[in-house]
């Protein structure tokens, strides 16, 4: 390329707008950047105007680069990256800052607070569950029930219940919901557990902790418990934690200038804000069992507020017949086409919801309760969840990368290793199926090579822990080798 091809190049570059957006694209983007690189190197040059155009760009790249999968958000911010070095923009640290502190509250986080009928609820739900099973098992038998048989014995079976009446009449006829039952027979995620409807209230606490603010957001969750923008020592200490570099553990030059910016604070008084805010990400501390308990807590918060609306006086004039009830209910939603009851109570609450990919799963039992229906102001349905809410965004990786190296220079020895351990734990526990479920790689690996670097014996326990809970290849190594080389 000759330098007066320049311009032509730019051209391609600034005027194609599926390179600021398209992720598809990197081939065609890295020739640009390479023939772009070439005419300079033979006397081109960007005027001042060229560099803001390219400046521009970059921002537009980093701004659009929202994806699912998080290999594509780091193409894409390794696109914007190349476009501001060539622009010579550099982009500090303070200004990831003021784009990262507006707050990530979660719009839909589960309220706390009494909910003084959960108890009512859960075991209407097991019971309805119950009678829904027999159903089941009398729709598949080779002899009918009597209640199949007999409007007589189908009244003294399935009895009324307040406002809730079972017809025979309804079930007699021709493509009868309860046929929906039969498609759970032999169905891989089996059957749902009748008692474990009875212990939902407990999950809602756990629910609503993880639900209070949004990870998978670029802004930063909490920033308030952790500092004070007001203060500039605090925000320099702030801006240490956005960690750019692609690494698991901190260089000397990091630590010594994280310690720097820690003593005008006080160390006891970050130590503190510190761990209250990692406390954010890792507590309650995440497994298999208890990410099932948080979405059953947030599908059972959902089906109380749909159960409160349709029925607000049930818990008071059915408290004593619950079991009655459910049997009525039951009938009545594996019978009637259009029954008048919540949606929350259907045919589904039979089985167990658990997703599984490739015979593989990240939950244990997630009943079959129908799943909130997060709706923004223009009512369209989302693709929002909490499940979602909780894996970490690329941007909050970096931070939360930066708050783990800074923990392990804390005083309190003890408490670090704790905190090192719980978020390694919650970083690498699967709250999805497939290549990108685990809440956060990153997290996982830098967590658990700065607990190593630590040294010392007491790291073994909580190294031997996570080494039995973290199922990952290409996360627990690191473990294994520590541990072998202690044995």
């Amino acid at each position: 390329m000759r330098a007066e091809h320049l311009s032509v190049l730019l051209t391609l570059l600034l005027g194609n707008e599926r390179l600021r957006k398209d992720r598809y694209t990197h081939a065609n983007f890295d020739t640009l950047l390479k023939l772009i690189d070439s005419t300079i190197r033979q006397g081109a040059y960007l005027s001042s105007g060229d560099c803001e155009a390219l400046a521009k760009m970059a921002t537009d790249v980093r701004n659009d680069h929202r994806s699912y999968r998080k290999a594509d958000t780091k193409k894409m911010i390794a696109r914007a990256e190349k476009l501001e070095k060539l622009a010579g923009a550099e982009v500090s640290s303070t200004e990831f800052l003021m784009q990262r502190c507006e707050g990530s509250d979660n719009p839909w986080a589960i309220a706390t607070g009494a909910r003084a009928n959960a108890q009512f609820w859960a075991d209407l739900l097991a019971e309805t569950t119950i009678a829904l099973e027999e159903i089941r098992d009398g729709s598949k038998s080779s002899s009918n029930p009597a209640w199949m048989r007999s409007a007589a014995a189908f009244a003294a079976a399935w009895p009324a219940v307040g406002d809730v009446v079972p017809r025979f009449a309804a079930w007699e006829e021709g493509e009868k919901p309860f046929a929906t039952l039969s498609q759970h027979n032999g169905k891989r995620s089996g059957f749902a557990d009748p008692d474990a409807y009875r212990r939902l209230p407990a999950t809602i606490a756990l629910a609503h902790l993880h639900s209070r603010y949004n990870w998978k957001s670029d802004q930063i969750p909490g920033l308030d418990i952790l500092a004070d923008l007001e203060n500039p020592d605090w925000t320099a200490l702030v801006e240490q934690l956005i960690t750019q570099r692609r690494a698991t553990r901190a260089t000397g030059a990091w630590q010594k200038e994280a310690l720097a910016r820690c003593k005008p604070l006080g160390i006891e008084a970050v130590e503190a804000r510190l761990h209250d805010w990692l406390a954010l990400f890792h507590t309650p501390v995440l497994d298999r069992t208890v990410f099932t308990a948080i979405c059953n807590g947030e599908r059972f918060a959902s089906s109380i507020d749909r159960l409160e609306e349709a029925h607000p006086d049930w818990p008071a004039r059915h408290a004593h017949e619950v079991p009655a009830l459910g049997r009525a209910v039951a009938m009545a939603v594996a019978s009637e086409r259009e029954h008048q009851l919540s949606p929350a109570l259907h045919t589904q609450l039979i089985r167990a919801d658990d997703d599984v990919y490739k015979n593989t799963r990240v939950t244990d039992g997630i009943l079959g309760l129908a799943e909130p229906p997060y709706k923004p102001a223009h009512g369209r349905d989302t693709y929002v969840s909490l499940a979602r809410s909780m894996r970490v965004s690329v941007e909050n990786e970096e931070f939360l990368r930066g708050a783990v190296w800074l923990v392990a220079l804390m005083p309190d020895r003890t408490r670090a290793i704790d905190a090192l351990a719980k978020v390694a734990q919650g970083a690498a526990t699967y709250i999805s199926t497939g290549d990108d479920g685990m809440r956060s790689k990153i997290v996982a690996n830098a967590a658990i090579a700065t607990l190593i670097a630590m040294g010392g014996s007491d790291i073994d326990r909580p190294v031997l822990h996570l080494s039995k809970t973290i199922e990952n290849c290409t996360i627990n190594p690191p473990l294994f080798k520590h541990l072998n080389a202690g044995a």
